[in-house]
């Protein structure tokens, strides 16, 4: 009998996945459904974000992200675990290659970093726009890590997000619709 209820309780959960997976309706993710709202950042882009993540107080961001260079907004979930940052940059960037820059900023940060497992950059096809996913090491776990390089209405945008590494196959998707979902504030839908 416990079998069946398992697969029951299976079935309802592979329905949720199914209902809930854009952030137009939400994400379903760990027996909850994450909610996503459409925010401006800098007054320069329009993204769709978790409405479970915050602003990641300032002494907290100093000590996670020590280098002056850090995300200059940085969400967070309530346990620090999850992190979405971003940066435009002020003045209107010609990109015509953004491949090669997100190729830069990988190979900056293999230099910096040897022992990081660095993966391919993946196109993104709402944005113009690149990622990379890389897997760190921080002192209790290893992180997934993911950095984007996009132009969006002649500015250069940068995104990061990291997670702890075992979490990484559920939040892939999510920020890459994220990613997706960067629009420059004034075409806002």
């Amino acid at each position: 009998m416990g079998y069946m209820d398992e697969t029951v309780l299976k079935m309802r959960e592979e329905k949720k996945k199914e209902k809930y997976a854009s952030l137009e309706d939400g994400i379903y993710m760990d027996g909850e459904i994450i909610t996503f709202s459409r925010e401006i950042l800098f007054g320069e882009i329009s993204v769709f974000l978790p409405q479970t993540m915050e602003e990641m107080p300032e002494a907290y961001a100093r000590v996670k992200y020590p280098s002056e260079f850090r995300p200059r907004i940085i969400l967070t979930t309530l346990d620090l675990g999850v992190n979405l940052g971003f940066t435009v940059f002020p003045k209107e960037m010609p990109c015509e290659d953004i491949r090669a820059v997100a190729e830069r900023m990988m190979a900056a940060v293999r230099r910096a970093n040897p022992d990081y497992r660095l993966y391919p950059p993946e196109e993104l096809k709402e944005t113009e726009g690149y990622f990379f996913p890389f897997r760190s090491h921080a002192m209790d776990s290893d992180l997934y890590n993911m950095m984007l390089a996009a132009v969006v209405g002649g500015k250069f945008v940068q995104g990061s997000f990291n997670c702890r590494y075992g979490e990484h196959k559920k939040w892939k998707e999510t920020v890459r619709m994220i990613w997706e979902s960067v629009l420059p504030a004034e075409k806002e839908e």
